[in-house]
Order: structure tokens, then C-alpha cells, then sequence
């Protein structure tokens, strides 16, 4: 089963294959999104390590 960060790893490496494609380009606006982190520890239970909050904007741009 893959992992959560293995999924947005393969989510993100196809945004990017897809823009190159095209030569596009895409922009995202945040406005205080929050992402938490966790991890599971040796019995399988998920323990909090991280917060980040957004806001502002993110582009990509591939030429």
C-alpha cells in the first residue's frame, strides 16, 4: 500500500509531466491553508510532527 507522501510524490511528478507536455503553466492561491504532518510510530499509531500554513500563491510555470 502506498503512503500518503508517496501519493502526493507521484500526484506532483504527474502535474509536472503534464505541464511540460503542454508547455503550460498552472498558479494556486492559498489563503491560510493548513497541511499537518504525522507519522505512525513503531505500534501503528499516528503522532502529530508538523504544521505549515499557506497564504499566498504558488506558479509553475514549465517553458
Amino acid at each position: 500500500m502506498a503512503t500518503a507522501e508517496g501519493e502526493w510524490v507521484n500526484l506532483l511528478a504527474e502535474v509536472f509531466e503534464r505541464l511540460t507536455a503542454k508547455h503550460s503553466s498552472i498558479s494556486y492561491d492559498f489563503n491560510g491553508v493548513t497541511f499537518e504532518a504525522d507519522r505512525a510510530d513503531a505500534e501503528g499509531k499516528y503522532l502529530p510532527t508538523g504544521r505549515v500554513t499557506i497564504t499566498g500563491k504558488i506558479s509553475i510555470t514549465v517553458g
